[in-house]
C-alpha cells in the first residue's frame, strides 16, 4: 500500500521533453533575434551605445571581463584575502555565536511586541 506522502520519480514522456526543449532553444532565439534588437531601439541611450561597440570593434562579452581594470584588481585582492586571511578568525567564535543569539532575540522580540 502506498502512503499519500511519497512520490513517484517517473520519467518525463520523450515527446513532452522535447517539446520542452524546442520551445526554449525557440524562446531564446527569438529573445535574441526579435526582442532584444526591439528592446534596443526603446532603452535609452542604448543605440549610442551599441554604435560606439560596432564602431570601435570592441567584443562587449570578453570586454566585460577581461579588459576592464577593475575587474582584474577585484579579482587580484580576492585572491590575496583568501590567501591572506586568518583562520582564528573563522568557525564557531565568540562573535559569530553572540551575532546568532543577538538576531534571534531580536527576532523573537519583534514577533512577539510588534502589531499584526
Amino acid at each position: 500500500m502506498k502512503s499519500a506522502t511519497t512520490t513517484e520519480n517517473r520519467p518525463m514522456p520523450r515527446v513532452k521533453a522535447w517539446s520542452i526543449l524546442g520551445l526554449t532553444l525557440f524562446s531564446l532565439w527569438l529573445f535574441g533575434a526579435a526582442v532584444g534588437p526591439w528592446l534596443q531601439h526603446h532603452i535609452y541611450s542604448m543605440d549610442d551605445i551599441v554604435r560606439v561597440i560596432e564602431e570601435n570593434d570592441i567584443d562587449s562579452g570578453a570586454y566585460f571581463y577581461t579588459e576592464i581594470e577593475g575587474a582584474y584588481t577585484g579579482e587580484k585582492y580576492l585572491r590575496q584575502s583568501l590567501e591572506m586571511g586568518d583562520p582564528d578568525e573563522f568557525g564557531l567564535t565568540w562573535p559569530f555565536i553572540s551575532g546568532i543569539v543577538t538576531c534571534l532575540v531580536m527576532l523573537t522580540l519583534g514577533f512577539r511586541y510588534l502589531p499584526e
